[in-house]
């Protein structure tokens, strides 16, 4: 495992908790004419930063175990979960639901994205999901990162969460801004920001360990802009435990019940 599958877990649980549930710019700190570092090299540094290209590409799978916390009216919500992923595009999780309602399972298995919910039942997605899904689902997403944007530009240095970042703003593939900031000094993924449906995010990584000889973040807190201009913690992820290279692929196959979805949905062959 290698930090990708960190940012991957926490981008795709975004998708697990919307469901549960349904139920920055600051003040510039380079003078004008300092010159700034183009967004490969940022990258670059980054990667260098988690433990470099060949400690990265030494692990093939991960298991990740934590708990989702998500601030309530009447408290906070603690949903354990465990997600595991594998090179090249494969992951599933599982967050397990309260008051024995059962769990909520998402996953990409290389082509397809799913979700089964016992509430409400499997479904699969289509279209730019896909593609987000994929790109979620990659496991070795620093070394890949940038093929996955039309244009990553260095826009400059800003303050956040108290920090000096490189702020690089990005467009996707498909169309979708997704900008990233990273430390000036430990070169490491400070945050996200992008737009959803809760309105604009940070998603934050911080709590950075080394294990087997990669940079892993265990816990990334994911903020939402009110519309009175307020940040407002939508919940928190923290990792309890890492294990590296361990993952039976038969876990990544999707549910029956997924399977006859597809089937029902997939079009009648021509005779």
């Amino acid at each position: 495992m290698n930090h990708s599958s960190s940012v991957i877990a926490a981008s795709h649980l975004r998708a697990a908790i919307a469901l549960l549930l349904a139920g920055i710019c600051g003040s510039p700190l380079l003078a004008a004419d300092s010159p700034l570092p183009k967004a490969t090299d940022i990258v670059a540094r980054y990667d260098k930063a988690l433990g470099g290209r060949e400690a990265i590409l030494r692990h093939t799978s991960t298991t990740m175990r934590g708990t989702v916390d998500i601030p309530q009216p009447s408290g906070v919500v603690q949903l354990p979960f465990v997600y595991f992923a594998a090179a090249p595009y494969l992951r599933v999780e599982k967050v397990t639901l309260p008051s024995g309602a059962g769990d909520n399972l998402n996953g990409f298995d290389g082509t397809i994205s799913w979700g089964l919910d016992p509430r409400t039942g499997p479904q699969v997605d289509s279209g730019d999901d896909v593609q987000s899904a994929k790109r979620d689902a990659d496991f070795y997403y620093p070394l890949d990162e940038l093929t996955w944007f039309k244009s990553m530009e260095t826009a400059g240095v800003e303050d956040f969460e108290g920090r000096p970042c490189y702020h690089l703003h990005g467009v996707n593939n498909w169309g979708k801004s997704n900008d990233h900031y990273y430390d000036r000094e430990t070169r490491l993924l400070t945050a996200y920001e992008f737009q959803a449906d809760p309105g604009l995010v940070h998603e934050i990584f911080s709590d950075w360990q080394k294990v087997d000889g990669v940079l892993v973040s265990m816990k990334q807190t994911v903020k939402v802009k009110s519309k009175e201009g307020d940040w407002k913690i939508f919940r928190v992820i923290t990792y309890s435990s890492y294990t590296f290279n361990d993952v039976d692929p038969a876990v990544f196959a999707p549910p029956q019940a997924v399977c006859d979805l597809i089937a029902k949905d997939k079009p009648a062959a021509k005779p």
